[in-house]
């Protein structure tokens, strides 16, 4: 038995709705934006108890309208080091300055500690990252420092679909959320992103910003400069129509996560959620130190297990665009956490028999 670190999943009769929409948008001629985009960004916002959703091409897109919508230009954005490119990208590409923090060993999420160690007077927004679908069970202390502080919360919210805690969703916390609907995503539009926010002024901002800049959507009047970060009706179609059986997939993820959590071996270190619920994007857990990754994870693979990509790898700090600019042990605990982690296969269609084998290579192989 081979076991996939990850497959894209579409049950018949979302295979079919999508199929029926497709025709519905290639007969009127309606590729572009239109009733399937609104129907996901309706659908989306109730789901997570925001006011507005605002769909837009990808995450790295929804965060960087954000930014642009509070004019962080020139302004410091605190944001952990272990995240995706996108997430410094995006307050770049806004005139912002990234500021790179460590992260709380216990959950791979930005802490409280290493914002206050980043925070100046210059310091204009918080981004959090959802790591692999845990809020840090810091949120709300985070959220009322950003309040008592006058500065933004912002969420990147990728990992983070169905997450909770304290009852309130993702999204939920900060001034906006960006989500991303990538194919590897929990729930996915192929490409495709959205904005959630409760704040109009902020809707209205990030709608003028993904198209152009218009003042409305059937206007030639511009009244920013920007870009296109429009979602199609094609794009939207498939992410509706995922999202129809979000409960029913959320169910099967966490089911997942249980018979982990109660099976494997203690020699792994779980990260799980404190006071909430995550979306499982992600089971991660840390090897022991002195354990090569690389290696562990050829012999898994040699047994017939295939390991997901993890979050991340290596922290961005690291990555050869910074050309040096910092050095190995400037943030020891992300390069730790980033070093020692493992994400296990999880998926709504991965059967018992396959997390029984699963664990049965881990425990095995550790």
């Amino acid at each position: 038995m081979d076991i996939k670190g990850l497959k894209i999943y579409f049950t018949e009769n979302q295979k079919l709705k999508i199929t029926e929409d497709l025709n519905d948008i290639l007969n009127t001629g309606q590729l572009a934006s239109g009733k399937y985009v609104e129907t996901f960004e309706k659908n989306w916002s109730e789901f997570n108890k925001c006011k507005y959703g605002i769909a837009v091409s990808n995450g790295g897109a929804a965060l960087e309208v954000i930014f642009r919508s509070l004019d962080l230009k020139n302004k410091e954005v605190i944001m952990p080091t272990n995240t995706f490119i996108a997430t410094y990208n995006a307050a770049m590409f806004a005139g912002a300055k990234p500021i790179l923090a460590d992260v709380s060993y216990k959950n791979m999420c930005l802490d409280l500690d290493n914002i206050k160690k980043n925070y100046n007077k210059n310091t204009g927004a918080v981004c959090v990252v959802h790591i692999g679908g845990i809020i840090t069970d810091e949120i709300l202390e985070i959220k009322k420092f950003c309040e008592e502080n006058n500065i933004y919360l912002i969420e990147d919210a990728a990992h983070a679909h169905g997450s909770t805690f304290d009852k309130m969703h993702s999204g939920e916390f900060g001034i906006a959320a960006a989500y991303s609907f990538f194919s590897t995503k929990t729930f996915t539009s192929g490409e495709g992103g959205m904005v959630l926010t409760n704040d109009k002024d902020i809707s209205e901002k990030t709608k003028s910003l993904r198209d152009y800049g218009k003042k409305s959507q059937w206007e030639s009047v511009h009244t920013v400069f920007s870009g296109n970060f429009r979602m199609s009706n094609l794009t939207a179609s498939v992410g509706n129509n995922h999202i129809s059986e979000i409960n029913n997939f959320l169910e099967k993820r966490s089911k997942i996560a249980d018979m982990y959590t109660k099976n494997l071996s203690d020699k792994y270190e779980k990260i799980l959620p404190i006071n909430g619920e995550s979306g499982w994007y992600k089971y991660i857990v840390y090897l022991p130190k002195g354990i090569d990754k690389a290696e562990f994870k050829n012999d898994c693979k040699k047994e017939g297990l295939s390991l997901p990509g993890g979050v991340y790898d290596q922290p961005i700090h690291l990555q050869p665009v910074f050309d040096g600019n910092y050095k190995k042990g400037s943030f020891p605990k992300a390069e730790e956490v980033c070093e020692r982690h493992i994400c296990l296969p999880i998926y709504p269609n991965l059967s018992d028999e396959e997390v029984n084998q699963t664990l049965k290579i881990l425990n095995k192989t550790l």
